[in-house]
């Protein structure tokens, strides 16, 4: 069929981390909103405007995320709105049991902000490795799951999830830069997904640094002749199972790809949306080695989530297909 041309890309630009686009949202969250409260780990990156303004609203509990947690579930049966941050390793790990019965039991208004979820501090190895943080925050009950795709999407989804969550909720966000995305990435509900290229050989479903991964993946398999759609799914708990349905309805290949484990994932999650009924699915995802110690690029090709490995995916179940015709 006729490969539909490349989706325009943005124009190269200083690409803005996840961290640094969030400060000033969350100074001017502080300033519209008397019961928003930070809470910090001895980590002051995200926090820093808010400080500078509002240095009463700013509580630092030092590196302590049982402590963190514990404090902002608190704060917020006080009666105030707390958003609190901490490196995602250890505020899922260390503070797990606070996170599932001091914030999830009683369901309340805590914002989580887990910083390098995934494999984004890859040179300090698997002491600071979490894709197992999309896994554990999704069997909390009642807790909404967030993993942008790039700064902007970081901010888009913050301010939804301020503005519009009452119970608990988490936003992994990159260890550092990502690649900047075309602007649909970030734009209309975050709960949705965003179709960002379209074609109709394959569906590649993407969530958080994956994302890129696909686009590109998108532009080398146009080159062998394979019309590949592209959607950036950010919000993973509650699953938007009905758009993503929608999506995949016309085309007979879903590929979903993420920077995690599978359970409670993305590939799980597309499967039980789309039933046996639907199109083939192929999962690409990190499992249970430990990675060794290397640059994020390098983790994600490690784990075959990187444009390569959705390529060589999709190319292998056509060829197979056509051996099988």
């Amino acid at each position: 069929m006729t490969t539909p041309p490349i989706a325009p890309r943005p124009a190269p630009v200083a690409p803005l981390g996840m961290r640094a686009a969030l400060a000033p949202v969350l100074a001017d969250a502080v300033a519209a909103d008397p019961a928003l409260i930070t809470v910090g780990a001895d980590g002051r990156a995200l926090f820093g405007q808010v400080i500078e303004r509002y240095p009463r609203r700013y509580v630092d509990v030092g590196i302590a995320e049982g402590n963190l947690v514990g404090v902002a579930a608190g704060l917020a049966r006080a009666g105030l709105r707390p958003v609190a941050a901490a490196m995602a390793p250890f505020l899922v790990r260390r503070a797990y049991e606070q996170i599932r019965l001091d914030v999830g039991l009683p369901g309340l208004p805590v914002v989580l902000l887990g910083v390098g979820g995934g494999l984004g501090y890859g040179p300090l190895g698997p002491t600071h490795h979490a894709t197992d943080d999309i896994t554990l925050m999704s069997a909390v009950p009642g807790m909404e799951v967030y993993c942008p795709a790039d700064a902007a999407d970081a901010v888009h989804a913050l301010r939804t999830v301020l503005a519009g969550t009452s119970g608990p909720a988490y936003v992994r966000l990159s260890a550092r830069t990502d690649p900047v995305l075309p602007q649909a990435a970030s734009a209309g509900d975050p709960r949705a997904p965003r179709l960002l290229r379209d074609g109709d050989d394959v569906l590649v479903l993407a969530t958080g640094r994956c994302v890129a991964e696909a686009l590109d993946a998108a532009d080398e398999l146009a080159a062998d002749g394979v019309a590949a759609a592209v959607a950036s799914v950010t919000a993973l708990r509650p699953f938007p199972a009905a758009a993503v349905r929608e999506l995949a309805d016309r085309r007979p290949l879903v590929v979903t790809v993420a920077e995690s484990l599978p359970a409670d994932g993305l590939g799980p999650c597309t499967a039980e949306a789309l039933g046996r009924r639907g199109p083939a699915l192929i999962s690409l995802h990190t499992d249970h080695r430990y990675p060794p110690v290397a640059a994020h690029q390098e983790l994600l090709r490690f784990y075959g989530v990187d444009g390569r490995g959705i390529r060589s995916a999709v190319l292998s179940h056509r060829n197979r297909k056509t051996r099988e015709a």
